[in-house]
């Protein structure tokens, strides 16, 4: 279990910067064919008291890591001309209508261009 914290007061949008790190943690655990996300219920004052975190601090999230039970195999995601638009939602933007409908999965995986 990692509990992620910051100094309360540091930045004009707390976990500005925190957040960005935890999606590279995210990402870092599935590469390693660890399992894990993002959990806040833990966050109760009492357990952050129970770990000692200084009040100076302010935990933002947990995030529990371990091995699956089960293969996640490869991430699924939609097209990209289906989740961007350019200035208003469901407008068609070029970038997005030019990209391939499986993305670029293939070009950037293992086994892919070299």
């Amino acid at each position: 279990m990692i509990i992620v914290c910051g100094l309360k007061g540091r930045h004009s949008s707390p976990g500005g910067s925190v957040f960005p790190a935890v999606q590279n943690l995210l990402l870092a655990a599935r590469a390693l064919g660890l399992g894990a996300s993002i959990f806040q219920l833990a966050l109760s004052p009492a357990v952050i008291e129970e770990l000692g975190v200084p009040d100076e601090y302010q935990a933002y999230c947990s995030i529990p890591v371990g091995y699956p039970l089960d293969r996640a195999g490869p991430v699924r995601r939609r097209p990209v001309r289906q989740v961007a638009f350019k200035d208003r939602w469901g407008e068609s933007w070029d970038f997005a209508e030019g990209q391939p409908e499986q993305g670029l999965q293939d070009e950037y995986s293992a086994g892919g261009a070299e």
